[in-house]
C-alpha cells in the first residue's frame, strides 16, 4: 500500500481562561506545547509558521503540518489536548486529509507552482 502523508490545518483563538490566567501559567504552557511541537518535528511532522487570519476569518490564527502519519498526528494531538491548548486555553477548529494520489494530474493545482514562482523571482 502506498504511504501518503497527511495534512492537518488549526484554526484556533485564545478564550476567557487564557486571558485570566497568570503569566506564570500561560508561559509552562507555552513551554509545554513548544516543548511537544520538538516531539512531533522529530517525528516527521512538518509544521508551518503560525498565520493571523482574523481580518478573514472569525478565527485569531491558523497554521498547518504534513505529517508521515496518522499515528504521529494523533499522539500529537493527544499530548496537545491533555497540556490544555486544545479546549482549556484555546477554541480551535480542525481538518485532517491525505495526501492526493497523482496530485500533478489534477487539473487546477501544479504541486510545484510555488517552487517554479520563487525561483523565476531570484
Amino acid at each position: 500500500m502506498e504511504k501518503r502523508k497527511y495534512g492537518f490545518v488549526s484554526f484556533w483563538k485564545h478564550n476567557d481562561k487564557w486571558y485570566t490566567a497568570s503569566e506564570e501559567g500561560k508561559q509552562m504552557l507555552i513551554d509545554r506545547v513548544n516543548e511537544i511541537s520538538r516531539e512531533a518535528s522529530a517525528a516527521g511532522v512538518e509544521m508551518s509558521s503560525v498565520y493571523d487570519c482574523s481580518w478573514s476569518s472569525e478565527w485569531r490564527y491558523f497554521s498547518f503540518w504534513q505529517c508521515p502519519d496518522i499515528k504521529v498526528l494523533l499522539e500529537t494531538m493527544e499530548k496537545l489536548q491533555e497540556c490544555g491548548d486544545i479546549n482549556l486555553y484555546n477554541l480551535q477548529h480542525h481538518y485532517v486529509g491525505v495526501e492526493v494520489r497523482d496530485n500533478d494530474r489534477i487539473d487546477i493545482y501544479d504541486p510545484h507552482y510555488f517552487n517554479k514562482v520563487i525561483k523565476d523571482e531570484n
